[in-house]
């Protein structure tokens, strides 16, 4: 009787599915020590949605941005204040998921550069200011200069 019981506990902890990535609360816990003025909108066991606020550099705008972290391995950002615009000679906006609803797009998964293990702190927040950055470079020139695919190759221009 103890072999089918020993069986048994040992199927069933293999056929537990782990959660990919740091939990949720260790990623809110560093995010709010690296950036205290963070508002968290949604807080569930396994996801949650914030809001902080961006400036690229001194003399850039402010941006309202919102996260959303989701089962300990996807991450999503969108710029939630202002309708972002498109450069001159443009028709869409460079390095997003979806312009509509202005999700940016700041990782190849493909390319494995970001997983749930990263810290969004250390990576996904940094990486949104810099887009940020490109973003208002793109708004004069209409060039790219933010990297990535090439989706909006300069040489079009």
């Amino acid at each position: 009787m103890k072999a089918i019981v020993s069986m048994s506990s040992q199927f069933h902890r293999s056929n537990v599915k782990r959660k990919k990535g740091l939990p949720s609360i260790a990623q809110l816990k560093k995010i709010q020590g690296d950036f205290p003025n963070v508002k968290i909108v949604k807080q569930t066991r396994d996801s949650f949605q914030i809001e902080l606020q961006l400036q690229p550099s001194p003399i850039s705008l402010k941006y309202d941005i919102r996260i959303t972290y989701e089962k300990n391995e996807r991450v999503k950002v969108f710029v939630i204040n202002e309708r972002l615009k498109i450069a001159p000679n443009r028709e869409k906006l460079p390095h997003v998921y979806d312009g509509g609803k202005q999700q940016l797009c700041l990782y190849s998964s493909s390319k494995k550069e970001w997983n749930g293990f990263k810290p969004i702190a250390d990576t996904i927040i940094p990486w949104t200011s810099e887009w940020l950055f490109y973003y208002e470079l793109w708004l004069l020139s209409g060039q790219w200069y933010g990297g990535g695919h090439d989706e909006y190759s300069n040489k079009e221009f």
